[in-house]
């Protein structure tokens, strides 16, 4: 049974009933908020210098320490987080983009102690093209999910879905490599610059409020969907109770 703020006649129902129900919740931060800005640095730095935006061909072994960490560890921490606030977008989203970024940033651990040999990115490379199409398929799926929550979110999927999608290029040979690579690059850059934008309106909204001067500044553009759903839900043959969803009674 779902539970809303504003039915006040269930909401009494549901808590003299005897045996008595209680409802313990542990409080914790939207895990988005962390995984989304770790995901916005360490994309962001990665795609602007695929961009040809700074950097030369040792840039890499610079940058990527700070990108494992910030953009994978932490991302992967929040996706982890993702299950106990029962948000599967982001544990699936999140721990599988936080996966990727450490895996970089070992792989470049590796070139930087000779124990594996340096691999331009926009060159025939097989074996990272066969990351990006698990990357992709399960992308394009939170993108296909994020419709139902806001624009910004399903914008920023759809942005790196679309990146991912390109950065398959990786298969072929020649200089279309080079280009493809590029043109995925700026999918990236858009994708990193909507997470910002996401996140700082998960930070504004809690200093703030989400109906406050500073929020208004920040739209995300909630579906109708979201809007609708309510505040939690059973656990679906699960114990506890989860983010509510559209259509459950």
């Amino acid at each position: 049974m779902a539970l809303r703020t504003d039915n006040d006649e269930k909401i009494d129902k549901v808590l003299s009933q005897h045996p008595g129900v209680y409802i313990s919740l542990r409080p914790i931060a939207p895990p988005a908020a962390l995984a989304l800005a770790g995901f916005s640095g360490s994309t962001f730095i990665t795609a602007a210098y695929l961009a040809g935006w700074y950097g030369n061909s040792e840039s890499p072994l610079i940058f990527f320490p700070f990108v494992a960490f910030w953009g994978g560890l932490a991302q992967f921490i929040a996706g982890i987080m993702g299950f106990q606030a029962r948000d599967v977008l982001v544990t699936v989203i999140n721990t599988m983009w936080g996966a990727f970024w450490m895996s970089i940033g070992l792989l470049y651990a590796f070139v930087a102690a000779g124990a594996l040999p340096p691999h331009a990115v926009d060159e025939h490379f097989p074996e990272l093209a066969s990351w990006f199409v698990v990357l992709t398929a399960f992308t394009w799926s939170g993108a296909l999910a994020a419709t139902a929550r806001d624009v910004i979110l399903a914008a920023l999927l759809f942005s790196l879905a679309i990146g991912s999608t390109i950065a398959c290029c990786l298969f072929a040979y020649g200089a279309g490599v080079a280009t493809g690579i590029k043109a995925a690059s700026y999918f990236w850059l858009l994708a990193s610059l909507l997470a910002w934008w996401r996140t700082t309106v998960y930070l504004i909204e809690e200093a703030y409020g989400p109906k406050s001067v500073f929020a208004k500044f920040f739209p995300v553009f909630r579906m109708p969907t979201e809007k609708r759903a309510p505040l939690i839900v059973p656990g679906l043959g699960e114990p506890g109770v989860k983010r509510g969803m559209p259509g459950v009674i």
